[in-house]
């Protein structure tokens, strides 16, 4: 297991003491700008502590861990990310099995990618679902292996990332923010074909909230300057799609985000000068819709994370752009149907923009899809409210009290009001809850 840190001494000793039984070794790099006793701590604990001297480049730091690493499979984590330990037990079974395969002719699976939870005690939070309504050995297995979910209401999941891989030097991390090695393992594919990500249901359980609002924003925006360096000294596409989105979430600047667009198109060998040309053109003059359907039929999908491509999604919601977030919506919809974030997502736009009738049919597909979210359930119910169907309404409202929405309370009493309304009677009613 392969870990980099800087001040993390709230964090560090748990995850090393937790994750240490479960593999051969744990690697901790340790910033050498940190400012509090990570690393005394991470001695105490038993991890191979290395120092790593900081040049803002996520990338060489977790390629400087993973080359201390003398395991066949790396697992990487940060200290704030458990995995459950019948979890890493499966994966070990799965390896093992992979191993043994004498057929040189199979697919070679080389790395896994895996579910991200992230737990929140923001309620509101788009997605979001409450643990307390898992199955009770589930809840319990939880609690007694993680005991700081305790601090959280409920969690909001996120697409699969490739956080185990072979120890093999054609597997690399790439990008100086939010870094990865799915590239540099489709890179190899290329070469050698048949390598493989395989992507499970396991979980990365984060509990990247536990540090207070103030600490993540500052962090998200030192990504973003972080980011703008870089891509001085090396135009990469992956850089100019984090720019995209870093320059309508932190100065809503839509021509700037767009150009940057651009720059991350040029670097696919498809794309031609006319193509380019077009686009550049549309940009200009301000026809940003079209010209956004169009850098989205141009993308290739497979050579991008699929969190970094709904960054701009997150961006023009946060701006109130509601259309271009479809836009990048429906084409991830495409590729990932039964994703709950794209789902929740999509509804919310479609609603936010008064097309009612499609914001019901996103959330009547989630609910088939996802029958026990909470938060589905909810939306509708506000939905059907917006359309007079005021049975639908209660129902579905029903359903969300039932999968332990947090705003249980309020729906109690709106379905008793909604009850009234059904049957004609005169009510003072407004259509905010809570």
């Amino acid at each position: 297991c392969c870990i980099i840190a800087k001040d993390e001494e709230n964090l560090i000793y748990s995850c090393i003491n937790y994750i240490t039984p479960l593999v051969d070794e744990v690697i901790v790099c340790v910033d050498t700008q940190t400012k509090d006793k990570t690393k005394e701590i991470a001695e105490k604990a038993g991890a191979k502590v290395y120092d790593y001297d900081w040049e803002d480049d996520f990338s060489k730091a977790r390629n400087f861990a993973k080359s201390k690493a003398t395991s066949s499979w790396i697992i990487c984590l940060d200290a704030d990310e458990r995995i459950l330990a019948k979890d890493i037990e499966d994966l070990k079974k799965v390896i093992k099995n992979e191993e043994n395969k004498k057929d040189n002719k199979d697919q070679e699976v080389v790395a896994f990618s895996f579910l991200h939870r992230y737990y929140t005690k923001e309620k509101q939070k788009s997605g979001y679902a409450s643990w307390r309504k898992l199955q009770e050995n589930n809840k319990e297995e939880l609690t007694k292996e993680f005991p700081e979910i305790k601090q959280f209401e409920g969690y909001f999941d996120i697409f699969p990332v490739t956080y185990m891989f072979k120890n093999h030097p054609k597997i690399y991390f790439t990008g100086s923010v939010h870094e990865d090695v799915q590239p540099s393992i489709v890179k190899w594919d290329k070469e050698e074909p048949k390598k493989i990500i395989v992507q499970c249901t396991i979980l990365i359980h984060h509990f990247h909230f536990i540090k207070n609002k103030v600490f993540v924003d500052t962090k998200q925006k030192h990504y973003f300057d972080l980011s703008k360096e870089k891509f001085k000294q090396n135009p990469d596409a992956k850089i100019a799609l984090d720019l995209a989105a870093g320059y309508i979430f932190f100065e809503n600047d839509l021509s700037v985000s767009f150009n940057y667009l651009v720059e991350m198109l040029k670097q696919q060998p498809n794309i031609t000068k006319e193509q380019i040309g077009k686009l550049k053109k549309k940009i200009q003059n301000k026809k940003y819709i079209p010209a956004l359907h169009n850098i989205m039929q141009m993308i290739d999908l497979k050579k991008h994370n699929p969190n970094d491509i709904f960054n701009l999604v997150k961006a023009y919601m946060k701006r109130e752009q509601y259309k271009l977030a479809l836009v990048v919506l429906k084409r991830l919809f495409i590729a990932a149907p039964k994703e709950p974030v794209i789902i929740e997502h999509m509804g919310v736009c479609y609603d936010k923009i008064t097309y009612t009738e499609d914001a019901i049919k996103v959330f009547e597909h989630g609910i088939i899809v996802h029958p026990t979210n909470a938060s589905f359930y909810f939306n509708l119910g506000a939905l059907y409210e917006k359309t007079k169907e005021w049975h639908k309404a209660v129902s579905s409202f029903q359903y969300a009290i039932n999968n332990e929405h947090p705003l249980k309370k309020q729906l109690i009493k709106r379905i008793e009001m909604l009850k009234k309304v059904a049957t004609g009677q005169h009510v003072n009613y407004n259509i905010n809850i809570g």
